[in-house]
């Protein structure tokens, strides 16, 4: 009888195993990846997934947007986005200030940022023959002239996408480096700087641009970045308490979303500092997948490393996931240091 009650129950535990699977299988964590447009953001957020879903076990999705928006609804805790990658500072101080570092305090940085380097770029040949090597020479008519595009009209700064920090930041020093009157400050997307730069190299052009480290352009093209006087200290009443902050410093930036007359109001006259470039990940993540949560604290990335990624993606025209699928596979060793809780900083620039 004992026999016939266990295999009978047994049955029954089969039955309800095949009807319901969820009952059999525990649920995986569900963790959604803010998914950024330009190319590093890509290759650090197929990254982010790949280990996720294979090593962690995580359910990943993406949701594509913009950055305010996705940083916005990642500090919400609520599972619509978990995760932002390829955050730049000082770029997006002021969205730090509100989730990161102070306000809600609902984002959660990784502790080791990898350094990216910023600034405008132009083609050797350019400085070469022309010798230009400073953002002042830009103010020159004869220099302003080689940045005209091929249909005429006003030379063109491109200053990189819409809604980028940086992309103010850039109208900022060209209004006071001198050079604003004889430059059209222009908006494009990534993809648009990238064939714009190819269609210049073609025909020997010039092109004046935003660029910023790790990028694939900078393995495929010679290119050279403009002097600017050296970053000497934050003015900005919102970097009061910084250690870099300074009452009469060379950076005053006065954010958009703050203040309608931020362009008059800002003042910049020297480089970027060198950036930290960070993961942020909602805070919800500790109790909600505490193991994840503590891969995307952890995880730190080396820009020299991440370019060959980056060249696959956007030049070689790779599928993103397949790309870093492999990528992963071929890094094992740093991926177990960032599952260990053993990642070391990048010091790569």
């Amino acid at each position: 009888m004992l026999k016939k009650r266990t295999a009978r129950f047994a049955g029954i535990a089969v039955a309800l195993g095949l009807l319901f699977p969820a009952l059999s299988a525990t649920a995986k964590d569900k963790v959604v990846i803010g998914e950024l447009n330009w190319p590093g953001a890509v290759a650090i957020e197929h990254v982010l997934g790949e280990v996720i879903s294979t090593r962690l076990g995580g359910d990943v999705s993406y949701l594509a947007g913009d950055l305010p928006v996705l940083l916005a609804a990642a500090a919400k805790n609520d599972g619509a986005v978990d995760v932002v990658p390829d955050v730049w500072l000082p770029n997006e101080s002021a969205p730090w200030a509100k989730y990161v570092s102070g306000g809600t305090r609902s984002l959660v940085p990784n502790v080791h940022p990898y350094v990216g380097v910023q600034g405008f770029y132009i083609p050797g040949y350019i400085q070469d023959k022309y010798g230009v090597k400073s953002v002042y020479d830009l103010r020159k008519p004869e220099i302003a002239k080689l940045f005209v595009p091929v249909g005429g009209g006003k030379a063109q700064l491109l200053v990189g996408p819409a809604g980028w920090g940086s992309t103010y930041i850039g109208e900022v020093k060209a209004k006071d480096y001198g050079f604003a009157n004889s430059f059209d400050s222009v908006s494009t997307e990534a993809a648009a700087t990238y064939a714009r730069l190819e269609a210049a190299y073609r025909q020997n052009r010039g092109i004046v641009f935003y660029a910023y480290t790790p990028d694939w352009i900078f393995s495929a093209f010679d290119l050279r970045r403009l002097d600017e006087p050296a970053f000497d200290g934050y003015a900005q009443e919102d970097k009061k308490g910084d250690p870099q902050y300074k009452a009469d410093g060379c950076w005053k930036f006065i954010n958009p979303t703050t203040d309608s007359d931020w362009l008059n109001k800002s003042h910049i006259t020297c480089a970027y500092p060198d950036a930290k470039v960070y993961v942020l990940a909602a805070r919800s993540l500790q109790t909600r997948s505490p193991k994840i949560a503590a891969f995307l604290s952890n995880v730190s990335f080396d820009p020299v490393a991440l370019n060959e990624l980056i060249l696959k993606i956007q030049k070689n025209h790779e599928p993103a996931d397949a790309a870093a699928k492999a990528w992963v596979a071929a890094h094992r060793s740093t991926v177990d240091a960032w599952l260990a809780g053993d990642a070391k900083p990048s010091n790569a620039k």
